[in-house]
């Protein structure tokens, strides 16, 4: 039964890492990015918005079906380590899929009604409590993926270079949101990093049992 759930995993890492590339990407070439300057509600209302919103929201959550199965596939080599980075990357991940699943199904509401609520010197970019969270939240992924990469790259049961990819690309992807507008680089960087590091893990972790 585990080496089952270990093998579907994989298969999750897989689409996960796939969805996430499409989020992103799809992101660039579907909304209006470039005209982005002071608000938000100009990618809001787009039309694509929800759709290629989706998409990351579901990678997210097969991230968390996958990473259980990644830990478990090296439980004895990765130790007390192990399994603290994969509770912060887990309980990181939980905390950051609130905020995206409210951008993908609330904003577009709130957009509708008044525009001017997703002003980045608007009523939530400015609020005490929004930020910190986010910020907070994205830290304690990024703090799991690292030590999941490191003590799954040391582990020898997976290829070492696909844990670095994983390990780097998602504190990059996640944490390159705060350069404000400058985060397209670093974050299509690490969001590439980390979905080829999810779908090669995933490979492995599909032959694993066989």
């Amino acid at each position: 039964m585990m080496t089952q759930f270990i093998q579907w995993s994989g298969v999750i890492n897989i689409l996960s890492g796939i969805f996430l590339l499409g989020y992103w990407y799809l992101y660039a070439i579907l909304m209006p990015y470039k005209e982005l300057s002071s608000t938000l509600s100009i990618l809001v209302k787009n039309r694509n918005w929800t759709f290629v919103n989706i998409l990351g929201v579901s990678g997210a959550i097969m991230g968390l079906v996958g990473q259980s199965g990644l830990y478990f596939s090296q439980i004895e080599e990765v130790g007390q380590w192990g399994l603290i980075g994969f509770v912060l990357a887990s309980i990181g991940t939980c905390l950051l899929l609130g905020p995206m699943l409210w951008d993908t199904i609330i904003w577009p509401i709130l957009v509708a009604h008044d525009s001017k609520l997703l002003d980045f010197q608007g009523p939530i970019y400015s609020s005490k409590t929004f930020l910190p969270f986010f910020i907070m939240s994205g830290m304690l992924q990024a703090a799991g993926y690292v030590i999941v990469g490191v003590t799954t790259a040391k582990a020898g049961v997976h290829p070492a270079a696909a844990a670095w990819l994983l390990g780097i690309g998602s504190p990059l992807f996640g944490l390159g949101a705060m350069f404000g507008k400058a985060q397209v680089i670093p974050r299509t960087i690490g969001v590439t990093m980390m979905s080829v590091g999810l779908i090669w893990l995933g490979s492995g972790m599909w032959t694993l049992g066989g």
